[in-house]
């Protein structure tokens, strides 16, 4: 038993999960609260010793920060109270490593930790992708880069169901998982909803050369839909560039990413959003473009792609 508990500061994502789980069964963890980066970049969440963040940005005084991001490398100097291991394929790998592995964890199973490794670094293909089974399905409906929590209203928020699985995951295989009501509920939403997402990303796409542009701004309604689908059902495309209206009026979101399928493409599309005043990293980035620059914006990153 720890000799003292934290609040666990972390993603809402299947990451976060694991993490949690871990730190559970550590018995480390007093309390959860879900963060996203951009919010621990901005100073808009207290962090105090009594907090350890797991994949999320360090934030000075906390007790303890596990994640995998190179780009924390590169922002920040050596630490004792940041451990980042960039090798890792995701932020629970970091703290499984950091507390003896399966010897610290002999009664965490080997699949979960499989599992979440594949999910967090995107080694999916076109069939788990187009059906999702197990560990992988559970990770689609949890994400909410997939939009599930817009499609209706649950039994529990998305938040209470996280902390729930952080639990269930210590000791419960998959089967047992899934059976739960909430998550359930849940996979009957994402079933219901998936071709409603295929549908649209068909209407609003256009495959140009290696790249292929979905183009939501004039969409009703954005559909719910796992984030690899593009790639499933436009198997030729190496990028795909995504537009979506912005946080506020007058503002659009552009995300640019690498197939996980077809992996031809060595263009650095982190570095194309930074020039637009985002960021990410060789695989994935994003940012924010007035709503007049839009359309020159996504030409020039189809040429850059296609160069």
């Amino acid at each position: 038993m720890a000799d003292r508990k934290f609040r666990l500061v972390t993603r809402s994502d299947f990451d976060g999960v694991v993490c949690g789980t871990l730190l559970l069964e550590l018995e480390m963890v007093e309390s959860v609260f879900f963060a996203e980066p951009q919010d621990m970049q901005a100073g808009r969440i207290k962090i105090t010793g009594n907090d350890i963040i797991t994949n999320l940005p360090f934030v000075e005084g906390a007790h303890l920060c596990f994640d995998h991001h190179v780009s924390e490398t590169q922002r920040l100097g050596a630490s004792e109270n940041r451990i980042i291991d960039p090798d890792a394929p995701s932020a629970a790998r970091v703290v499984y490593r950091h507390y003896g592995g399966q010897k610290g964890f002999p009664n965490i199973s080997t699949e979960l930790m499989d599992a979440v490794d594949k999910a967090d670094s995107a080694q999916y293909n076109e069939d788990e992708i187009m059906a999702p089974e197990g560990w992988t399905l559970l990770n689609f409906i949890i994400d909410p880069r997939t939009g599930l929590e817009s499609v209706r209203e649950f039994s529990i928020p998305k938040d209470e169901l996280m902390e729930r699985l952080m639990t269930y995951c210590r000791h419960n295989p998959i089967e047992e998982i899934l059976s739960l009501p909430d998550v359930v509920e849940r996979v009957a939403a994402y079933n219901l909803n998936t071709e409603f997402g295929e549908l649209q990303i068909e209407r609003c796409s256009r495959l140009v050369g290696k790249a292929i542009v979905t183009d939501l701004r004039r969409e009703d309604k954005i559909e719910m839909v796992n984030r690899f689908m593009i790639y499933a059902l436009h198997p030729d495309a190496e990028v795909s560039i995504n537009v979506t209206p912005g946080p506020v009026d007058g503002i659009c979101s552009i995300s640019i990413a690498r197939s996980i399928l077809n992996t031809g493409s060595d263009v650095n599309v982190g570095l194309l959003a930074l020039e637009q005043g985002g960021g990410g990293h060789a695989g994935a980035g994003v940012c924010r473009v007035a709503n007049d620059r839009v359309d020159q914006v996504v030409e020039d990153f189809i040429q850059r792609i296609n160069g």
